[in-house]
């Protein structure tokens, strides 16, 4: 079917007939008037109709269909149909269009040299009309010639003779032909002259609309007899049709190709509109249009398939060895094919085809080219590197190839392309004939790599580890080098590498190297400091002395980079050290007398600290020279109990790892926002979080810092009550060097949590203590690490060690911690004081956890709450207090609370305790429900399920204003005062509220 050709054929078949009909009026007469009238009149003798277009546009059909609609109108035809490869046949055309025509003076006397234009004997000339005219004498002539521009010259020259002289005689001889794209070819001289002469018809078919695709749809549906689908699926149609020329540029042959992809059995315009992917047929369509160009159009497409739109035409031409005019010519009629946008492919498929048309061979050659070309063009440096990379070993041996792969590597890692980047790196460095350059290559390839696969991380930087011990690793690049050989555990050669730098330390360095010093002493201070034992007063002036920076009074040392690695870690570490009473590290706030703040400086010091931290965070993306960075200032806010701040970073900067695609950098926040979740109370939470860090990255991807994650599931198993895979854990075989790192003080601690809840309370408090000695030593004695002293309480306290439990928990209480860490102790505390005086500091510890948002450590003091109420004679407020507990504890995923109680129940009662009077506490009316409003009863059930005021708020989208309005209203209406006595009991579905 031919759709939106219906003018032209029309046209056409009209200048056909006209010139039967005129034949039957006799010549001479009509004849001359038509000559002496308009160009356009189509009975004119000797006259040409031209149909043009571009490739695959319906020419030949046309062609065909206008023949075949005048078969009957008494003209004679000869036709003829040419090609690129008979181009070169002397007189092809002219014996093809006389093959039917028999005559008694025997066969043409053709003549003359082949492939050239010179003129054709006038014998020959002669011969040629006298045959056309003996025809005509009969009838109307008219010639059909498809693809005339493939006809040879000879022929040219009989048929423009033959068409002048009929002219002149008024013979019925008419021309029809077809001419498509031939790129980059010069047409012959008798070709341009013939065209010049045409006074007939000349249409030039354009690509269908949108419209016409709809109807070739149509068309297609009625002859599978889904005409009434059609019928009742008119905007399904629409879009179909509109996707369909999306994809073909309204390329007949192309849109034919595209529904045959998809089984016009199954996908008619009733199916659904996915978008039509290219399929074997289309590419093959494809394959013919660009041959059709010309001879030269497969070595353009090659060539714009290998540059992928990154070279302009000129560069293009150089590429493929071509003139520019027979690259445009072959750009320009690839483009009218709906094969190319602009110098790109319009589907990947073709250009893939097109790819594939190339040997290996072809292939090197053109990339090396294009990579030459593109350099000396000045191109992106991403550019050129596409083609280096797709050379392998075949890349060319000079000296600007290793440089223009790490800018590419570098630009590459902008948009986010690490694993191109990484690429770029490692044939870089294979290119390089210069020592330093390839370190400097390897060194930044290992960063990267951390980023996408930290399983091959270690593997990267032992020719790193190498060139540290062979003395040839610049000072720089040892400083980079440390944190990396920590991670892993390489503890030894750490030392080397600090070492080394020193060694080759400048008299005068710049404020960069020196930042960079700095920041690896604290890097040693806060998570290896055993290591800097080890190193301090070994490593001379240069490591003692000269690194103390002066501290400008705003938390943030002189010379630092306010979003530097320096300044982070001075964050940290001053987090970390504030209050220890040792001598204040480097870069530490300084307090009067040289020692790092005390209890009363320390929330001055975490807020300015914290301060800074969050303003880092804040002007910082991740990046391989900015995670490190960021991963500091997140654990200051979480060791600072900045939970609320915390959470909300590391979900941020989660995300973002995610959209990077960065596996490494995932896992290890991964690990921290676990342990904030177990801070939280939401040790399901925390289970999944560190199981999910610990599929991202596998162990011997952590190094010793699988100590964090290890340590989060630990306490969050046992948390739930999941003792075996708790115990499993602590079995798990984990790095020597691990336990002489911060890392490890979490894994101590955890493993002490798991050993108190199985029963094993020596081995608790054994962990507990070394834990605090160790905190103590390293001088980050800080609860927000660990609550060494709060676990030491426990345990004793579960070995009946009352004044040892007591003893430390006022210890911790002394250290003024944050109110979280202040709960937990008042808990323990109260589990050593004597029955009567457990409720109060139960209720203070409840408030505090409850403010605090700790739910899991909130339902452990609800239970001892709960139970020192029951002991003390007032069951119904115990009880309250148990199913509120329990109810919170099950939210978080946590079980088994019994075990966890400060003081696990007992048969018989202390002497002390039958002393005791029962107070009687005001209790709750049972019907006070009822005299609340919808609002209040709302809020006063969040609230008695430990939700505090700003969660409240946010679950039922009220201000934390009309909370504590609506507080206010529910103590006064129930005659209660403290949030601890809201009943549980009321009939509201907490979890599906607002």
């Amino acid at each position: 079917m031919l759709v939106e050709r219906d003018e032209q054929i029309a046209k056409l078949t009209s200048w056909v007939t006209g010139a039967a009909r005129s034949h039957g009026t006799g010549h001479g007469a009509t004849y001359g008037t038509t000559l002496a009238g308009t160009p356009g009149d189509l009975t004119a003798p000797g006259r040409t109709a031209v149909i043009s277009g571009p490739v695959a546009s319906g020419k030949t059909a046309l062609l065909h269909r206008v023949l075949e609609r005048t078969a009957d109108s008494g003209v004679r035809l000869l036709s003829a149909v040419t090609s690129a490869a008979e181009q070169d046949i002397p007189f092809g055309v002219v014996e093809e269009l006389l093959r039917d025509t028999a005559e008694a003076s025997g066969p043409l006397p053709l003549h003359g040299p082949a492939g050239t234009e010179d003129l054709v004997p006038t014998q020959t000339l002669m011969a040629f009309h006298a045959r056309l005219a003996g025809l005509a004498a009969r009838g109307p002539v008219l010639i059909a010639i498809d693809d005339v521009q493939y006809a040879d010259p000879q022929s040219l020259h009989c048929l423009l003779y033959a068409l002048g002289r009929a002219r002149t005689a008024g013979a019925g001889l008419s021309l029809m032909v077809t001419r498509g794209p031939d790129a980059g070819a010069t047409p012959p001289r008798v070709l341009e002259e013939l065209f010049r002469r045409i006074e007939g018809p000349r249409l030039r078919l354009r690509p269908l609309s949108v419209r016409g695709v709809e109807a070739l749809l149509a068309h297609r549906a009625a002859e599978m007899d889904r005409s009434a689908a059609h019928a009742n699926a008119p905007a399904l149609t629409a879009r179909l049709a509109a996707a369909l020329h999306a994809a073909t540029g309204g390329n007949p042959l192309l849109v034919r190709g595209l529904l045959d992809d998809h089984d016009p059995r199954r996908r008619g315009v009733e199916a659904d509109d996915r978008p039509f992917q290219p399929g074997d047929r289309f590419v093959r369509d494809a394959l013919i249009c660009i041959h059709r160009t010309g001879a030269d159009g497969l070595r353009v497409a090659q060539g714009i398939a290998l540059l992928g739109g990154s070279g302009r035409l000129p560069l293009l031409a150089r590429l493929v060895e071509a003139e520019e005019r027979t690259v445009e010519e072959v750009v320009a009629a690839l483009g009218d094919a709906g094969i190319l946008q602009g110098s790109r492919f319009w589907h990947g498929a073709v250009r893939t085809a097109v790819l594939e048309s190339l040997d290996d061979e072809d292939v090197a050659r053109l990339r090396r080219r294009a990579a030459r070309l593109l350099y000396g063009a000045g191109a992106a440096p991403m550019a050129v590197a596409a083609h280096l990379l797709g050379l392998g070993s075949g890349v060319p041996d000079e000296e600007w190839v290793p440089g223009v792969l790490s800018d590419a590597a570098h630009t590459a890692l902008a948009s986010q392309r690490v694993g191109f980047a990484v690429r770029c790196l490692r044939l870089a460095e294979e290119c390089s004939s210069d020592q330093r350059e390839r370190i400097q290559l390897r060194s930044s390839m290992a960063k990267f790599i951390w980023r996408v696969n930290p399983s091959a991380w270690a593997r990267e930087l032992r020719p790193l580890n190498a060139a540290l011990h062979e003395g040839s690793l610049p000072v720089t690049e040892s400083l980079r080098l440390v944190g990396d050989l920590l991670w892993n555990g390489w503890i030894d050669d750490a030392a080397t590498a600090i070492q080394h730098a020193l060694e080759g330390w400048p008299g005068n360095p710049d404020p960069a190297m020196t930042a960079e010093l700095r920041s690896v002493r604290l890097v040693l201070a806060s998570t290896y400091p055993k290591l800097l034992d080890r190193l301090d007063g070994a490593l001379g002036p240069a490591w003692d002395g000269a690194l103390a920076p002066a501290w400008d009074g705003a938390a943030h040392p002189a010379g630092a980079a306010e979003d530097g690695i320096l300044a982070a870690m001075v964050a940290l570490h001053g987090i970390l050290s504030a209050g220890t009473g040792g001598p204040a590290a480097p870069g530490a706030p300084a307090a009067p007398g040289g020692t790092a703040p005390g209890v009363r400086d320390r929330a001055a010091a975490d807020e300015r600290l914290t301060e800074n931290a969050e303003r880092i965070l804040s002007g910082s993306r991740l990046t391989e020279e900015t995670h490190v960075t960021v991963r500091a200032c997140l654990l200051a806010l979480l060791y600072a109990e900045r939970l609320g701040a915390a959470t909300l970073w590391t979900d941020r900067l989660l995300e973002e790892a995610a959209e990077r695609g960065a596996p490494g950098w995932t896992a290890v926040m991964q690990a921290m926002r676990a342990h904030m979740a177990l801070r939280r109370g939401e040790p399901a939470q925390a289970r999944r979080l560190a199981e999910e860090a610990l599929e991202q990255l596998p162990p011997h991807g952590w190094g010793v810092g699988i100590g964090m994650p290890l340590s989060a599931l630990i306490e969050a198993r046992t948390a739930m009550g999941d003792h075996e895979a708790a115990a499993a854990l602590v079995d798990h075989p984990v790095p020597e060097q691990m336990l002489l790192t911060r890392y490890g003080l979490h894994f101590v601690y955890a493993r002490g949590r798991h050993q108190l809840a199985t029963g094993r309370h020596h081995a608790a408090l054994t962990d507990f203590m070394t834990c605090g000695r160790l905190m103590r030593e390293w001088n980050m004695d800080r609860a927000g690490l660990a609550p060494w002293r709060v676990g030491v309480a426990e345990a004793s306290l579960a070995l009946g060690n009352r004044d040892q439990a007591e003893r430390f928990a006022r210890e911790q209480l002394a250290e003024d911690p944050g109110p979280r860490v202040r709960g937990l102790a008042l808990r323990v505390l109260a589990g050593a004081r004597p029955l009567p005086e457990r409720p109060a500091l139960l209720d203070r510890a409840v408030a505090l956890l409850q403010e605090e948002g700790d739910s899991f450590e909130l339902a452990r003091a609800l239970t001892d709450l709960g139970t020192a109420h029951e002991r003390l004679g007032d069951t119904a407020q115990g009880k309250t207090y148990a199913r509120r507990a329990g109810r919170i504890a099950e939210a978080g995923g946590a079980r088994d609370l019994s075990q966890l109680q400060a003081e696990q129940p007992s048969q018989s009662a202390p002497p002390w305790l039958a002393a005791a009077p029962a107070p009687g506490p005001v209790r709750a009316q049972p019907a006070a429900a009822s005299i609340l409003t919808d609002a209040e009863r709302r809020v006063a059930a969040l609230a008695a399920h430990g939700y505090t005021n700003r969660e409240i708020g946010a679950k039922l989208f009220i201000t934390v204003s009309t909370v504590e309005q609506h507080l206010t209203r529910v103590y006064r209406k129930i005659n209660i005062t403290r949030r601890q006595d809201l009943p549980v009991s009321w009939d509201i579905d907490v979890a599906h509220t607002a």
